[in-house]
Protein backbone atom coordinates (compact mmCIF):
# COMPACT_ATOMS: atom_id res chain seq x y z
CA UNK A 1 0.00 0.00 0.00
CA UNK A 2 1.35 3.44 -0.85
CA UNK A 3 0.97 4.89 2.67
CA UNK A 4 2.67 1.87 4.24
CA UNK A 5 5.45 2.01 1.66
CA UNK A 6 5.98 5.68 2.46
CA UNK A 7 6.06 5.00 6.20
CA UNK A 8 8.61 2.18 5.86
CA UNK A 9 10.75 4.17 3.40
CA UNK A 10 10.76 7.11 5.81
CA UNK A 11 11.74 4.90 8.75
CA UNK A 12 14.60 3.40 6.73
CA UNK A 13 15.59 6.74 5.18
CA UNK A 14 15.74 4.79 1.94
CA UNK A 15 15.54 5.07 -1.00
CA UNK A 16 16.41 8.69 -1.56
CA UNK A 17 13.54 10.43 -3.33
CA UNK A 18 11.07 7.60 -2.66
CA UNK A 19 7.70 7.80 -4.43
CA UNK A 20 4.84 5.31 -4.43
CA UNK A 21 5.86 4.35 -7.99
CA UNK A 22 8.95 2.74 -6.41
CA UNK A 23 6.67 -0.01 -5.06
CA UNK A 24 6.65 -1.42 -8.60
CA UNK A 25 10.44 -1.84 -8.50
CA UNK A 26 11.37 -5.22 -6.96
CA UNK A 27 14.73 -3.90 -5.78
CA UNK A 28 12.83 -1.48 -3.55
CA UNK A 29 9.57 -3.33 -2.91
CA UNK A 30 11.20 -6.48 -1.51
CA UNK A 31 13.35 -4.77 1.16
CA UNK A 32 10.43 -2.53 2.19
CA UNK A 33 8.06 -5.52 2.36
CA UNK A 34 10.58 -7.55 4.34
CA UNK A 35 10.99 -4.71 6.83
CA UNK A 36 7.21 -4.38 7.19
CA UNK A 37 6.77 -8.13 7.73
CA UNK A 38 9.59 -8.10 10.27
CA UNK A 39 7.80 -5.34 12.18
CA UNK A 40 4.60 -7.39 12.23
CA UNK A 41 6.41 -10.49 13.48
CA UNK A 42 7.96 -8.50 16.31
CA UNK A 43 4.74 -6.67 17.16
CA UNK A 44 2.74 -9.91 17.31
CA UNK A 45 5.33 -11.74 19.43
CA UNK A 46 6.44 -14.23 16.76
CA UNK A 47 2.82 -15.36 16.07
CA UNK A 48 3.36 -16.10 12.40
CA UNK A 49 -0.31 -16.47 11.38
CA UNK A 50 -1.15 -13.16 13.04
CA UNK A 51 1.87 -11.40 11.52
CA UNK A 52 0.99 -12.69 8.05
CA UNK A 53 -2.62 -11.60 8.54
CA UNK A 54 -1.39 -8.15 9.58
CA UNK A 55 0.90 -7.95 6.56
CA UNK A 56 -1.92 -8.82 4.16
CA UNK A 57 -5.08 -7.57 5.87
CA UNK A 58 -3.82 -4.87 8.21
CA UNK A 59 -2.63 -4.95 11.82
CA UNK A 60 -5.93 -3.64 13.20
CA UNK A 61 -7.84 -6.48 11.58
CA UNK A 62 -5.25 -9.04 12.68
CA UNK A 63 -5.56 -7.83 16.26
CA UNK A 64 -9.36 -8.17 16.16
CA UNK A 65 -9.16 -11.66 14.64
CA UNK A 66 -6.62 -12.74 17.27
CA UNK A 67 -8.87 -11.48 20.06
CA UNK A 68 -11.78 -13.50 18.65
CA UNK A 69 -9.78 -16.71 18.34
CA UNK A 70 -7.55 -16.70 21.42
CA UNK A 71 -4.45 -18.82 20.88
CA UNK A 72 -6.02 -21.37 18.50
CA UNK A 73 -4.38 -20.98 15.05
CA UNK A 74 -7.09 -22.99 13.28
CA UNK A 75 -9.82 -20.86 14.79
CA UNK A 76 -7.76 -17.77 13.92
CA UNK A 77 -7.90 -18.71 10.23
CA UNK A 78 -11.65 -19.18 10.46
CA UNK A 79 -12.22 -15.76 12.05
CA UNK A 80 -10.51 -13.92 9.20
CA UNK A 81 -13.21 -12.09 7.27
CA UNK A 82 -11.21 -11.69 4.07
CA UNK A 83 -10.90 -14.71 1.81
CA UNK A 84 -7.77 -13.18 0.24
CA UNK A 85 -6.03 -13.01 3.62
CA UNK A 86 -7.06 -16.55 4.61
CA UNK A 87 -5.79 -17.90 1.28
CA UNK A 88 -2.58 -15.84 1.57
CA UNK A 89 -1.77 -17.28 4.99
CA UNK A 90 -2.51 -20.85 3.89
CA UNK A 91 -0.30 -20.56 0.80
CA UNK A 92 2.58 -18.94 2.63
CA UNK A 93 2.48 -21.49 5.44
CA UNK A 94 2.15 -24.46 3.02
CA UNK A 95 5.21 -23.25 1.11
CA UNK A 96 7.07 -22.70 4.37
CA UNK A 97 6.35 -26.28 5.44
CA UNK A 98 7.52 -27.62 2.07
CA UNK A 99 10.79 -25.71 2.26
CA UNK A 100 11.31 -26.71 5.90
CA UNK A 101 10.89 -30.34 4.90
CA UNK A 102 13.22 -29.98 1.91
CA UNK A 103 15.92 -28.41 4.05
CA UNK A 104 15.10 -30.54 7.11
CA UNK A 105 14.57 -27.57 9.39
CA UNK A 106 11.94 -27.26 12.06
CA UNK A 107 10.10 -23.96 12.53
Amino acid sequence: MPATGQEIANSMSWPVGYTSADLYRPSINIPLGARYLSRQIIYFNQEIYTALAAYNGGPGNATAWRELSGSDPDLFLETIRYEETRTYIKHIFENFKIYAEIYERNP
